[in-house]
Formats: structure tokens, sequence, C-alpha cells
């Protein structure tokens, strides 16, 4: 089942003052199905930011649409967007965007706090979502007590915890040790076996490496893509050779 449609996306930026126009993406289409784990690379300056903002319906595109299981973002009222977000998607980022003066436990049940869910609604999910992660034992602890690992495993709870359609995930390894994104990016393996969709967007190759499909991003448009051909694929030599391609300014044939 279909889950995600990117359809013809193109975003223009102006100037301040409304001289010089710069294309960020131009005529970008995909569509992501149920229960995939996509990676999205690309050099800095590529798009890739933008398009995940845009998937984050943060951003509005200057054409094409984007539809999250059948709902096209540009028909959901600007007084819904914040609702439709923390009921739709998981976000994980870099820098965790955890709150220092809330504990590990009400920084995961925030998403639900905010809907006004019941208590015991609350309780149910979140007991069998820290063992899961293995922070059962952090939920009475701070952000600045904890690992930068541990607050990454608190950011993917709260991610979670609404049992979102796609978990968009930007940069997430990036301020982790090679222990702590080992962690994580086998965390992130786990919950994608279990049905979860992933979008993420990653300048590691050893994290695009753990996806099923990656989409390269070039000034503004897909460059190339690879897939895996088994569970047990390693990709990691194909996408070497696309950055390789992108890089000299050669065409993909993957």
């Amino acid at each position: 089942m279909r889950i995600l449609e990117v359809k013809n996306l193109k975003k223009i930026y102006k100037t301040r003052f409304g001289g010089n126009q710069v294309e960020a993406l131009s005529n970008i289409s995909f569509s992501i199905d149920h229960g995939e784990y996509v990676a999205i690379m690309g050099e800095s300056g590529s798009g890739k930011t933008t398009l995940l903002n845009m998937m984050a319906s943060l951003d509005k595109p200057t054409e094409g649409s984007i539809l999250l299981n059948g709902t096209t973002y540009a028909d959901i009222r600007e007084d819904q967007l914040s609702s439709f977000r923390r009921d739709h998607l998981g976000f994980v980022f870099q820098d965790f965007n955890l709150l220092d003066n809330f504990n590990i436990k009400d920084n995961i049940l925030l998403p639900l706090v905010l809907s006004g869910r019941p208590r015991n609604e609350m309780k149910e999910k979140l007991l069998p979502l820290v063992q899961i992660l293995g922070i059962e034992k952090l939920l009475k602890k701070y952000p600045y007590e904890i690992s930068g690992g541990q607050k990454q495993r608190a950011a993917a709870a709260r991610a979670l915890i609404t049992s979102p359609s796609l978990i968009l995930a930007d940069e997430p390894t990036g301020a982790l040790d090679s222990r702590s994104s080992d962690e994580l990016l086998k965390l992130f393996s786990d919950i994608n076996r279990e049905g979860q969709t992933i979008v993420m967007v990653t300048h590691s190759v050893r994290a695009a490496g753990c996806a099923s499909r990656v989409l390269f991003i070039k000034d503004g448009s897909i460059f190339s893509e690879v897939s895996k051909q088994s569970t047990n694929e390693d990709i990691t030599p194909k996408i070497f050779n696309v950055l390789s391609a992108m890089s000299g300014g050669g065409n993909s044939h993957e």
C-alpha cells in the first residue's frame, strides 16, 4: 500500500528583495510504500533538507503536490497542520530536540499530551515502547543527565508514541559516536521490520546502507536510486558508486 506520494515537486526561493531566484527542488517525483525504509542522500545544498521539510509539511512547494495516505497536504487547513503532523508523522532530529526542563517520560509523552489523549492510553503506549528501546530505567532522568545515544532513543520513542504513518529522520546519527550510531541503526531496522515506514536524510553511507532503498539528490533533482534485491544484501558498494558518479559529474547507471 502506498503511503507517501511526491508528485512533480518544485521549490523556488526568492531573494529578500525579490530579485534572484534559487531553484531548490526541480520536478521531483517518487512514492513510498507501507513498510519501506528509504534513505535520501546528497551533498550539502542538494535540496534534500528542503525535500524533507516538504514531506514534513513544514514548507510548501512552489509547484507539485505531496500526499500522505491519500491526503493532499495542500488541502489541509493551516490551523489543522500541527495536529496533522502530530497524528501522522514522527520526527527524529540530529540534535534530539528534547526539552531539558522535562524528564524523559514527559518528553516522550508530549505528543499524546498535546493531542489530549487519556492518561490510561499514555501508560499503555509508553511501557511497551520504552522496554523495546531499552530506556525504561531512564524515565525519571532529564536529557542533560543521559548520553547522546540514550537521548536519541528517547527521541525515537517520542516519534513512535503516536503510532505514526511515517517516521522522518534528519541526520539521526550525526551527533552520535560510532557505537551509539550502530545501536540507533539497529533500532531503526528493528522497528522497520515491525512495519514502521521510515524516511531518513543522511550523509552517512553506513546509515544509508541499512535502508531498503536509497534516493540520491543532486542540484534539486533525483540523480539516481539503488534498492536492495534481498533483505541481507549489502548495497554499500552501489552507494559508493553513485556518490562517486555524483561528485565526478557523471551519469549514474544504477
